[in-house]
C-alpha cells in the first residue's frame, strides 16, 4: 500500500503510502501512532480550558465536581461542545460569555459550525465541592 514518487528526471522524491491519499481526500485520520494534542489545561482552580469535544463527566472530573453537575441543563449533549449549545440556544458567537447558574461558558475557538475550544469559569465557591463518590 505505498507508491514511490518519481520527478520528472526519474529520481526518487518520496514515498506516498494509502492513508497520505486518504487524508488528502478526507482530512487528517487519527490512529493509533499518531500523538493526541489535548488542548485540556486548568488555569487555576475557577478556570478550566476544554476542547469541545470533550465528555461533560471527564470535565466534571478535571474540576473536582460532581458528575451529575451539569444534568439539569445538558439535556443530550455528552460534550463540553454540545453543553454550550443547550446553554445558548442557538450557535454562540466565540469570546461570547453564556452564564448558567454558577458558571460561565466562553467559547474561545469556532471553526466553521463546530466548537472546538470552550473556556469554563466557576464563579462561586459553593460550586467546588469534593467528587462523590
Amino acid at each position: 500500500h505505498f507508491a514511490i514518487v518519481v520527478d520528472e528526471f526519474g529520481g526518487t522524491s518520496g514515498i506516498a503510502s494509502l492513508e497520505d491519499i486518504m487524508e488528502e481526500i478526507i482530512g487528517e485520520i487519527k490512529d493509533e501512532f499518531d500523538d493526541e494534542e489535548s488542548i485540556n489545561k486548568k488555569i487555576d482552580d475557577y478556570n478550566y480550558i476544554f476542547e469541545g469535544k470533550f465528555m461533560i463527566n471527564d470535565a466534571c472530573k478535571a474540576m473536582n465536581l460532581p458528575a451529575e453537575t451539569f444534568d439539569a441543563i445538558r439535556g443530550d449533549s455528552d460534550s463540553v461542545a454540545g453543553l454550550v449549545l443547550e446553554i445558548a440556544g442557538e450557535f454562540p458567537q466565540a469570546n461570547s460569555s453564556l452564564v448558567s447558574g454558577d458558571f460561565t461558558f466562553v467559547p474561545l475557538e469556532i471553526n466553521k459550525n463546530r466548537i472546538d475550544k470552550v473556556k469554563i469559569i466557576i464563579q462561586s465557591a459553593k460550586a467546588l465541592q469534593e467528587p462523590q463518590i
